[in-house]
């Protein structure tokens, strides 16, 4: 199959990397000139792909709160995550990208993301901020959560600005909201620039079938409780890219994004089971304590995290339960 003409949908970073993975000549369709997708451009360390000369922050640190009180923190010695320009970033990898004007396509790959996947999506806006008053710390993340709502406001570094977003479930347009954190939480401070973007959050995994395949997001390879694509989407690139030079490369391919797939699926009813619980009242500092954070950031959320934040909540242990087998 690795001789095949292959037609690649969307140059984001998963389109961009397959494309690349390939190290041919593809067809490739993408209406805009410059890549841009609003988030918070994070990605991992050890994230594919990554040219350090696009990382415009190196983060240690990871503090959540409830509104303005502090709920737990994680540290590590070493950066954990990157903050890039992730425009610069992907335009410069399809600046590398040779497209072939032959027609006559065998496999079709869609990396539109939330543009085609499948599954519930809300709309997120990121703003970058400067002459704010709060003093943040430029390896540090921040991530706040409203009583009685199911979603979350991000502050990253961006450089010497800041890059402030936010989504929630139920709410179509998050702008208000984020102009609201900017002077409450933010003690004020100016947008340079603001955008929006659909997330799927509670994605349907639909990795394509006969010749068309699905990478990425369009994939429904995306964190649900994060929000994290970038690495989904390029690893599973990579390896759609070697699974195509296989006789079985559906099958390999699954076979190869299998743990993201797990991840996605916990999280899924993680997700869920929060939702419920905000619903009712309650409060997302219900669920979590310091080492639940810990497999937040490294997104190893497995059976262990849910028997934990199930202790945390005795008196609920078997609703909660009864709903994980539900969902």
């Amino acid at each position: 199959m690795g001789s095949y003409l292959i037609k690649i949908l969307g140059l984001g970073p998963s389109g961009a990397a397959l494309t690349l993975s390939l190290g041919k000549e593809v067809g490739v369709v993408d209406i805009h000139p410059r890549y841009y997708k609003a988030c918070g451009e994070a990605v991992p360390v050890d994230t594919p792909m990554v040219s350090k000369k696009y990382v415009l922050n190196k983060i240690r640190r990871f503090i959540f709160y409830l509104e303005d009180k502090a709920i737990g923190e994680v540290s590590y010695a070493s950066p954990k995550w990157y903050i890039v320009d992730k425009s610069s970033w992907i335009s410069s990898m399809r600046e590398r990208i040779k497209s072939s004007e032959d027609t006559s396509w065998e496999i079709v790959v869609d990396a539109r993301g939330p543009y085609s996947s499948k599954g519930a999506k809300v709309n997120v806006v990121r703003a970058y901020v400067r002459g704010y008053r709060r003093n943040i710390d430029s390896e540090t993340v921040y991530f706040i959560y409203e009583k009685g709502m199911a979603g979350f406001y991000w502050v990253f570094p961006y450089g010497e600005d800041l890059n402030v977003g936010g989504g929630f479930m139920g709410v179509r347009n998050p702008v208000p909201f984020i102009h609201r954190f900017l002077n409450l939480w933010l003690e004020g401070g100016s947008i340079v620039d603001l955008r929006g973007a659909p997330l799927t959050v509670e994605p349907e995994i639909d990795l394509g079938s006969h010749k068309i395949f699905r990478v990425g997001e369009a994939a429904g390879l995306v964190y649900p409780l994060t929000g994290e694509g970038i690495r989904p989407g390029i690893e599973s690139a990579i390896a759609l890219a070697s699974a195509l030079s296989s006789r079985r490369p559906h099958e390999n391919y699954a076979k190869a994004v299998s743990k993201i797939i797990k991840q996605i699926e916990t999280q899924k009813k993680i997700l869920r089971i929060a939702v419920k619980i905000i619903e009712g009242g309650g409060s997302i500092s219900q669920l979590i304590d310091d080492s639940i954070l810990r497999d937040y950031i490294e997104e190893n959320i497995s059976g262990r995290t849910l028997l934990t934040m199930i202790s945390k909540r005795p008196g609920k242990a078997i609703s909660i339960i009864a709903k994980i087998l539900r969902l």
